[in-house]
């Protein structure tokens, strides 16, 4: 028997409109129809028409999971623009800024995928500790979603020594718990025999899609901009990428969990090393003539920008996001997959188009 099965364009296992249309024959897909683009927002053409305030302000909407990374790397393409370097506390907290901000996604996802396995209780604590970093998030930038933090230079906000002793107490008990979790997860029998081989991206595979971040890394793609172009005070840091080699949804799910533990660690890091000076820098009123290009380890992998300006404004904006998902890619992820596993393949994947559909 045979059928077709449609999911989506919205299901709370992504983030986004995007729909699946699964063709199915003994309880295995045979075949895989994606639809996208109901969000196009053209963002990289409203910043040409904006004003800088009103621009950082965009680049901080154009994903809510990936706020953060969106401005950070703005700003450093301005940065360069403007041949502004930035001070040694203003780099730490923008590291622990962004690496709250990957556990956060990281963890939403990795229980996501423990909810769609049926380990919905594991799948509950985990998104408690996301929100736990997303509170954190806004003590230092003032919103769970970031609000325009960064400016070219430095930042708009600092962190004050109140909130900073209040997240250093906080942040070794969470570490703690979420070791305890990951260490008692990882070997569970539900959890590998729903998981281990299943939804496979062979290193090759994932090499010709391009994909990048955890996607990737699981993949046994050693790439990550954090080590590989140290940005911001990673190279402080010691940051080492976390690797595995399976390409499949155990593999997938260890590399979210084992980065947002150490997203964790490096938060804790960064923000003992801070010093003291002032890190609040003013917007500039005027922007050089020239083109720069900067860019940063998202949650999803490596985000782009490139910026291009006639020394009165933005003539052109580039944004090049970690592709997210296509017909092949679903196709190579959930072809001969049981339907048991197709929610389990898509969470672990951690679709979101708000950056694609940029």
């Amino acid at each position: 028997m045979s059928y077709s099965l449609a999911l989506g364009p919205f299901h709370p296992a992504w983030l986004g409109p995007q729909r699946f249309i699964l063709r199915i024959a003994s309880d295995r897909v045979v075949d895989v129809e994606y639809q996208s683009g109901f969000n196009e927002r053209g963002c990289a053409e409203r910043l040409l028409r904006l004003p800088l305030p009103d621009a950082l302000h965009l680049v901080t909407r154009i994903c809510g999971e990936c706020s953060f990374a969106h401005s950070l790397a703005f700003c450093q393409t301005l940065e360069r623009l403007y041949r502004r370097d930035v001070g040694t506390r203003a780099a730490l907290i923008r590291v622990a800024a962004a690496e709250l901000e990957r556990a956060s996604a990281h963890l939403r996802a990795a229980g996501a995928v423990l909810h769609a396995i049926g380990m919905d209780q594991r799948g509950a604590h985990l998104e408690t500790f996301s929100h736990q970093c997303r509170d954190m998030l806004a003590q230092i930038t003032g919103g769970r979603i970031p609000p325009p933090f960064c400016a070219p230079g430095g930042l708009l906000r600092d962190l004050s020594s109140g909130d900073r002793n209040d997240l250093l107490a906080s942040l070794p008990g969470i570490s703690a718990d979420l070791y305890r979790f990951i260490d008692r997860l990882i070997d569970q029998r539900l959890l590998l025999a729903r998981t281990v081989e299943v939804g496979a991206l062979p290193r090759a595979a994932a090499e010709q899609f391009g994909v990048r971040g955890p996607m990737a890394r699981a993949s046994g793609i050693r790439r990550d901009v954090r080590a590989d172009q140290p940005y911001a005070a990673y190279a402080m840091l010691a940051f080492q990428p976390i690797v595995q080699e399976g390409g499949d949804v155990h593999a997938r799910l260890l590399v979210l969990l084992l980065e947002a533990y150490e997203s964790v660690k490096l938060v804790e890091t960064a923000l003992q090393r801070l010093p003291e000076e002032d890190p609040l820098v003013e917007l500039p009123g005027e922007l050089p003539h020239g083109e720069s290009s900067a860019m940063v380890e998202g949650p999803r992998g490596a985000i782009r920008y490139t910026v291009e300006s006639d020394g009165l404004r933005l003539t052109r904006v580039e944004i090049d996001t970690p592709r997210q998902c296509d017909r092949l890619l679903a196709r190579t992820l959930l072809s001969r997959a049981q339907l048991d596993d197709v929610m389990a393949i898509l969470a672990s994947i951690a679709i979101c188009v708000a950056c694609a559909e940029r």
